[in-house]
């Protein structure tokens, strides 16, 4: 079902503001993509296999906004993603399991993936995505 960490994402009110650090680290990061089925931006920065996704709300009425503007800080782990092989079976697996979804259905995600989100109080607060990915993210 599971075969790693996808990514982990970390919510931010300006990709461009809270790149510096990771940069600082040695790590790069990836162009800025719009995915409008979110209404954010985001930019993926390599970490060995995994990924860290910088996730700005642009639709500041949106649920993701609101996890934002309920803190004070300007950056926060918002979610952690695994990669599975099919994301459809994954999801019907769990919805027979009685797992509750956020996203009854695969959407859009950055890069032309497929991601749904289990409802948060499945993963007992943690919000949970799950990435059918083909390849992984390659960086220029």
């Amino acid at each position: 079902m599971i075969s790693k960490i996808d990514h982990l994402g970390i919510l931010v009110d300006d990709i461009e503001t809270n790149r510096g650090l990771f940069e600082l680290l040695g790590l790069s990061v990836g162009a800025i993509e719009h995915v409008p089925a979110f209404g954010v931006d985001i930019a993926f920065i390599r970490v060995g296999e995994s990924l860290v996704e910088l996730v700005e709300p642009v639709d500041r009425g949106s649920e993701i906004a609101a996890d934002l503007d309920a803190t004070p800080q300007s950056a926060l782990i918002h979610h952690v993603a695994f990669r599975v092989d099919d994301i459809e079976t994954t999801l019907l697996e769990l919805r027979n399991a009685g797992v509750a979804l956020a996203d009854e259905e695969p959407r859009d995600g950055a890069g032309g993936v497929s991601v749904a989100f289990l409802d948060r109080q499945a993963g007992n607060g943690v919000r949970v995505e799950l990435v059918e990915r083909e390849t992984d993210v390659v960086f220029s």
